[in-house]
């Protein structure tokens, strides 16, 4: 049976490393981020990325986006170019999800390996803390295929139910949504502006251009 952890307080080490353990074995997490809620699952466990599937009723071939607690952790997993890697300085932690290549001696089954992954590190502090302890894991809004985003523990635990081992409960969410940025090749392009803007993100790389120019 699921468990809501009340972590409107902060999280102790105890709870922490409990949900970590959970997501080591395979469980599915719904975290708080700085924009809505997440189901999380450990992105080397096959059952589990088939597991967190399943709960959103999603397919297959859909890529699975990762979110980590560092920039050097997204640097293990994900080959980003300079220009890149200065943007996520900026920006990261925060509402900024980039698409780029994996690294090529990954062995996951998140997706389609023609498809970019898309990575991410979110700003706040309790999900910080739960992907610091992990490491790398899938990160994807708590809500089912195609709904909008989750922003409540109780909108999560009605989408995803008894699939989820443990909902970490840090209170209502902003329910913004994270801008994202092609990183793929050295022609940065905002595919979709969301909490940054592109002005936000021009002052850092002022060549970022949109990708419907």
């Amino acid at each position: 049976m699921s468990q809501v952890i009340d972590a409107r307080s902060g999280i102790d080490a105890t709870t922490l490393q409990m949900i970590a353990d959970a997501v080591r074995s395979g469980e599915l997490v719904v975290i708080p981020t700085d924009t809505s809620y997440a189901v999380i699952c450990d992105a080397f466990h096959a059952s589990a990325v088939t597991s967190l599937r399943i709960a959103k009723n999603q397919v297959s071939d859909v890529s699975l986006p990762i979110g980590a607690g560092s920039l050097q952790t997204i640097n293990g997993i994900a080959r980003l170019s300079t220009m890149a890697i200065d943007v996520a300085n900026a920006f990261w932690p925060g509402p900024l999800t980039m698409l780029t290549a994996a690294q090529d001696s990954l062995s996951w089954n998140i997706g389609s390996r023609d498809n970019a992954v898309a990575v991410r590190v979110p700003q706040h502090e309790i999900a910080l803390q739960i992907l610091e302890a992990i490491g790398p894991v899938v990160l994807t809004g708590a809500q089912q295929s195609l709904a909008n985003p989750v922003v409540t523990i109780e909108e999560a635990q009605s989408s995803l139910g008894d699939a989820v081992a443990y909902f970490v409960d840090a209170g209502s969410l902003s329910g913004t949504v994270s801008s994202v940025l092609d990183a793929t090749t050295d022609a940065l392009r905002l595919v979709r502006e969301g909490a940054l803007t592109l002005a936000q993100l021009r002052d850092v790389a002022p060549m970022i251009i949109k990708a419907t120019a």
